[in-house]
């Protein structure tokens, strides 16, 4: 019985875990865009960082963008000092980013209804399962009236890769 019930919590354990990644691979830039204001709104920082590309795959894109002109030991040292400060650096970043646009949410009233996310840019990359983009949508009814983030497209599923931004004015314009 006790085996049972310890099998039993793993199994739950595991399905929980899987899940919540898999919650994290949007299936379209709306959806992306739609969990990420969701994230915002509920002040969420879990369900936002489930939205970013997972850090194995960061890391191996890096990998692959380092210069070729490197040896093997520098490369090595280069991808052992990037694993090292990814939580400590990148995640910060992508954290403090998200408590300004939370707080620009609260201080502004933002109003994040009737959104229809558009792709202004999609950039080149080395990689043909990667494709980054920067998404806009306008904001109505607010003092700010655009909001701006980077995202890819990684082996057909959509997460969030970059900076977000809420301005008043346009910033970037689409790219024709």
């Amino acid at each position: 019985m006790k085996y049972t019930k310890i099998v039993l919590i793993t199994s739950i354990f595991y399905l929980f875990f899987i899940n919540n990644h898999l919650h994290g691979q949007s299936k379209s830039k709306e959806e992306l865009g739609n969990s990420l204001i969701e994230s915002i709104l509920s002040k969420n920082i879990d369900s936002f960082k489930v939205l970013l590309l997972p850090k194995k795959v960061a890391l191996k894109l890096l990998e692959n963008n380092a210069p070729e002109n490197i040896n093997k030991e520098e490369r090595d040292s280069l991808m052992k000092q990037s694993e090292a400060t990814y939580d400590n650096i990148f995640i910060s970043q992508y954290e403090n980013n998200f408590w300004e646009i939370v707080k620009l949410t609260e201080t502004n009233k933002i109003d994040w209804n009737n959104l229809k996310f558009e792709i202004l840019y999609k950039y080149s990359s080395k990689e043909p399962e990667y494709n980054p983009f920067l998404i806009h949508t306008r904001l109505i009814n607010s003092g700010y009236n655009h909001f701006y983030f980077s995202a890819v497209r990684y082996k057909g599923k959509w997460f969030l890769e970059d900076k977000m931004e809420i301005t008043k004015d346009e910033k970037y314009a689409p790219n024709d």
